[in-house]
């Protein structure tokens, strides 16, 4: 394959990207039962078990979509810190969300 159809197949694969991040998210049957669970678990994040990783990966993306960032902050706070080190997705999660509202208060001048 020669470098000019390289960058042709790179350019047609960047285009399907770029459409896809247009289209809304659309839940499957089995994540809207695990945002139903996650709903409950908003009220009582500190009662989180293994058992609810994939209900608060499922939640906090959801959230992370809609940019509520700062909400999945508070709640990863409340929730077991051995849970979350246990699960990379909720460890990123937390963490990037943490980190985004770190700076933001810094922007506001807010200190943590």
């Amino acid at each position: 394959m020669t470098s000019d159809e390289v960058a042709a197949r790179l350019a047609t694969v960047s285009a399907l990207r770029a459409l896809c991040l247009r289209l809304p998210h659309v839940p499957t049957p089995t994540e809207i039962a695990r945002l139903k669970h996650f709903d409950e678990l908003v009220d009582a994040p500190e009662a989180a078990t293994e058992r609810d990783v994939e209900a608060l990966v499922a939640g906090w993306s959801r959230w992370w979509r809609e940019g509520r960032t700062a909400e999945v902050s508070k709640m990863a706070g409340r929730v077991d810190a051995t849970l979350i080190d246990s699960d990379r997705r909720l460890a990123a999660f937390a963490t990037a969300c943490h980190t985004l509202q770190t700076n933001s208060e810094a922007d506001r001048g807010i200190q943590p």
